[in-house]
C-alpha cells in the first residue's frame, strides 16, 4: 500500500531497491532491451539491420541522428533508456536510422561510409 507521505515512499522504494538490487537491475536491463528494440524495429520498419552494410547483430546496431548533431542532441535528452524513452514520447519523430557502430562511426568522423564511397 502507497505511503501517503512522499518522502516515507521514497524511503520505502530506496530500501526495497536496495535489498532488492539483483532483481532490480535485471528488470532495468529487460525494460531497457525492450524499449532499445521497439525503437530499431520502428525505424527499420520491422526489421532490425544496418541501412549501410546490412549488419544483423542487435549488439552492433546503433540508432543514427542522419543530419547529424547526435551529441548535442543527446546532451539535452540523456543517453541510453533516456534517449530511448525521448524517441517513444515523441512519437518516433524524423531524421533517425539504423546504423552499426562502424558505420556509424564512419559518417561521424569522416562523413561517409567506405561500404558507400564513390570513387
Amino acid at each position: 500500500m502507497p505511503y501517503k507521505d512522499k518522502e516515507k515512499q521514497r524511503e520505502y522504494n530506496r530500501q526495497w531497491r536496495i535489498k532488492n538490487r539483483e532483481h532490480d537491475l535485471k528488470r532495468q536491463r529487460e525494460k531497457h532491451l525492450e524499449r532499445r528494440l521497439r525503437v530499431l524495429k520502428h525505424y527499420g520498419n520491422g526489421h532490425i539491420v544496418c541501412k549501410c552494410c546490412g549488419e544483423t547483430m542487435i549488439e552492433f546496431l546503433a540508432l543514427d541522428h542522419i543530419n547529424g548533431g547526435g551529441i548535442k542532441h543527446r546532451k539535452l535528452v540523456g543517453r541510453g533508456t533516456a534517449f530511448y524513452l525521448w524517441i517513444i514520447r515523441n512519437n518516433y519523430p524524423k531524421g533517425y536510422r539504423i546504423l552499426c557502430h562502424n558505420c556509424n562511426q564512419s559518417y561521424g568522423f569522416y562523413g561517409y561510409c567506405p561500404h558507400n564511397k564513390r570513387d
